[in-house]
């Protein structure tokens, strides 16, 4: 079935563009498309049968000796703006290697295998995140009417790339959950470089809320609205976000609190801001201290006026399979990988995939915790042991009894 040796470093290369200013695989954007349809042809040319669903999720099932359900692992194919080369590919094309080598060793598994590439996660083209593994794991979403910078509706652009995809020689059809799932990814923080250890297995991932702010003022001349009789969006805001920051600041440890988005109405240099928007990212280890942080931050807010909010995630705390977490370090002991065990502060499609079916997640170091970024690395000598951790552990999900 595999002809050669899978090298992941041309794979990479192949899916990532060479842009300085990183990647811009926005959710159904022709960049995307391009990469969802590489890596069905890929998959098929290696003896895969491909399975793209309504909202372009790629599942590339890999044939086993006994028809049960299949031992998946994947990631995203989509970025944040300006991404890095590694989060959520490597995850894809690192799990495609490790299917590769495990029908490179011999006769077929067991069970069958399933490579998964979730459309969107990242939440960064629409105010919605998750939408690719929500929908594959059956769950609700009103995100047809959301609108992109440029006035596209998610439903217009869903149409249009999914409708590409299908006219490809692929089932169109939502795919059956797997048996298990299992995540390979960048960590996207500096722990295990720091720690100098190659592995991370995954135990929990965060909380996570986000927001969308509007502070809501008067447009007025920029020379002529005396100073005491203005309403100005723009001053309201910078005071509202301080004192959000400030109270982060005194908040617990574990807490992040990101204002990553502002947009400002009209936008020009001599005219007082009639709204002012801004994004807001929360997230926590404990859902209680979330709550705990969330209602003191509901306060904040009230202080302020002409101030709407509209939340757009929440994510709870997850909790990763223990029994697949403890057969990976048992694994990756006798690999003789050190490893070490921790929370993940980022939000993954496995905080999805673990509501329905039991899911774990391996890490690999990123170069001084830098991620989301055009200076996103990780060495490839640390890729190639997370993908080697997760062809034994794949392996012997598919052949146990």
């Amino acid at each position: 079935m595999f002809s050669e040796e899978c090298q992941l470093a041309d794979l990479l290369n192949q899916f990532n563009t060479t842009a300085d200013t990183g990647q811009n695989r926005l959710v159904y954007s022709e960049q995307w498309v391009h990469n969802q349809q590489t890596l069905i042809l890929l998959g098929q040319n290696h003896g895969a049968q491909a399975m793209v669903d309504d909202y372009g999720n790629v599942s590339l099932d890999f044939p086993g000796q006994e028809e049960t359900l299949p031992i998946a692992t994947g990631s995203h194919m989509d970025t944040v703006r300006q991404g890095g080369r590694y989060d959520g590919l490597y995850g894809v094309l690192g799990g495609f290697c490790a299917i590769q080598k495990m029908y490179q060793q011999g006769d077929l598994p067991k069970k069958p295998l399933r490579l998964i590439s979730f459309s969107e996660e990242e939440g960064s083209r629409f105010p919605a995140a998750f939408t690719g593994s929500k929908y594959y794991t059956g769950q609700q979403q009103q995100v047809a009417a959301l609108v992109d910078e440029t006035g596209i509706t998610f439903e217009q652009a869903r149409s249009n790339a999914v409708k590409q995809l299908q006219a490809m020689n692929v089932r169109r059809q939502r795919a059956p959950l797997p048996a298990s799932f299992t995540e390979l990814h960048i960590e996207q923080g500096p722990r295990l470089a720091q720690a100098h250890q190659p592995i991370g297995l995954v135990t929990g991932i965060v909380a996570q809320n986000r927001y969308k702010v509007t502070v809501h003022g008067q447009a007025n001349h920029a020379g002529t609205t005396p100073m005491a009789q203005r309403q100005d969006a723009i001053a309201t805001a910078s005071r509202l976000m301080a004192s959000l920051y400030d109270l982060a600041d005194k908040s617990s440890n574990s807490l992040t609190f990101t204002i990553g988005e502002i947009r400002v109405s009209p936008n020009v240099s001599n005219v007082i801001a009639e709204s002012c928007t801004f994004t807001i990212d929360c997230r926590e280890e404990s859902d209680e201290r979330l709550a705990t942080f969330l209602s003191a931050m509901n306060t904040v807010i009230k202080q302020f006026d002409n101030v709407t909010v509209e939340q757009t995630l929440h994510v709870p705390a997850t909790l990763l399979s223990q029994a697949l977490r403890q057969r990976n370090a048992k694994i990756a002991t006798q690999m003789k990988f050190p490893f070490q065990e921790l929370f993940s502060g980022a939000g993954h499609d496995s905080q999805i995939m673990n509501t329905v079916v039991p899911t774990t997640m391996i890490f690999v170091p990123s170069k001084t915790g830098i991620s989301h970024a055009p200076a996103e690395h990780t060495k490839m000598s640390d890729l190639l042991i997370g993908v080697a951790l997760l062809t034994a552990s794949l392996s012997a999900q598919a052949n146990e009894a």
